[in-house]
């Protein structure tokens, strides 16, 4: 016989009541119930369902989509995107966002292919300058917002505009060329049949969702997301902190376009246009919020993985790749238009 069963779950705003339909009568069907529906509300846990299911779609419909070489592929196309994810995360749980992370990526990557092939620079010290370039541009930022108060929408399309600009007046629009085929290995190498970019990721992630787990220094992002005002009671310098997930915005962006660099053999000053669109859709779509004080890197890894899934499908079904902002655009309108309507809804119950 068929049941259903009131579940009451715990919530940011007190319990909330679940409905739950099982065909198992008695506490041993009400418990099975109570465990599914605490499973669901993670939403880590939910993207994983998510991912699964579009999996096991686009299996059926494609014969080439089950296969390691295009896992692989799709890897190693969002293993850059992964490291930016993790800058990104940590200021949206501060309640901020960072517009420039695309133009950083491409000035830093200029960067670095120039002190290697016009500075002659050793590749560690090139590497250095160009993780110095993404820093900076981080550091303005964060100056910008936390001292003067411009909104982090301005200040950040600003450092885009001027990041951008700056890599193309560099070098009058060409691509720096030449780069030594010895560095290339950070971004066209393996490990153990593994790519290098994906390697890199997966420790960058690993690591930064352990400490934003447990690092007591990280955790104050979440208070400052939550409430400046209360954070700023409970003695946290909260412009130092927003001013550090700036800086740690830049750098992780800096990091993935000198291996995106290394991947091309060239600095192109015209890539990773609108990229910036597709890491704030993949962290909300992950668990983060514009309102700030939630998400994971984790879960915003899962995001990215979801819509590299949703971009492969498009190339195996034959859809056109300018279509492809199309559907970025709308996952992340839905994605916010969700988290508005939850936040809503918590507020008024």
């Amino acid at each position: 016989m068929v049941r259903e069963t009131s579940v009451a779950v715990p919530g940011a705003d007190g319990p909330a009541t679940a409905t739950v339909s099982g065909t198992v009568d008695g506490p041993i069907g009400s418990r099975l119930g109570e465990i599914i529906v605490n499973i669901l509300r993670i939403r880590e846990m939910a993207m994983v369902v998510l991912i699964l299911f579009t999996c096991v779609i686009m299996s059926i419909f494609s014969p080439y989509f089950l296969s390691l070489a295009n896992f692989i592929a799709i890897a190693r196309g969002f293993s850059m995107e992964g490291v930016v994810v993790v800058g990104m995360t940590m200021l949206l749980i501060a309640g901020k966002f960072d517009l420039s992370v695309g133009s950083v990526m491409a000035l830093s990557g200029i960067a670095t292919a120039w002190l290697m092939v016009k500075g002659h620079m050793a590749p560690p010290i090139a590497v250095l300058g160009g993780l110095a370039v993404g820093a900076a541009a981080g550091g303005v930022n964060g100056v910008v917002v936390t001292r003067i108060g411009v909104n982090p929408l301005i200040a950040t399309l600003g450092m885009m505009a001027i990041a951008r600009g700056c890599a193309l007046g560099f070098t009058s629009g060409h691509p720096v060329i030449n780069v030594p085929m010895s560095f290339a290995w950070i971004g066209q190498g393996s490990l153990a049949g593994m790519p290098v970019p994906i390697l890199i990721m997966v420790v960058v992630v690993l690591v930064a969702d352990v400490l934003l787990r447990r690092g007591r220094a990280l955790r104050q992002l979440y208070y400052v997301g939550g409430s400046e005002k209360a954070a700023k009671l409970s003695g946290i310098n909260v412009g130092r902190v927003v001013f550090l997930a700036f800086v740690a915005s830049g750098l992780f962006a800096a990091m993935a376009g000198i291996i995106s660099m290394a991947r091309l053999t060239s600095g192109v000053p015209t890539a990773f246009v609108g990229v910036e669109l597709r890491i704030i859709a993949a962290c909300v779509i992950g668990g983060a919020s514009l309102s700030g004080g939630e998400g994971t890197v984790a879960g915003a890894l899962l995001g990215l993985i979801f819509m590299a899934l949703v971009t492969n499908a498009l190339t195996l079904f034959g859809v056109s790749i300018y279509w492809e902002g199309v559907v970025t655009g709308t996952i992340l309108t839905t994605a916010v238009s969700l988290d508005m309507i939850s936040r809503r809804r918590l507020r008024t119950s």
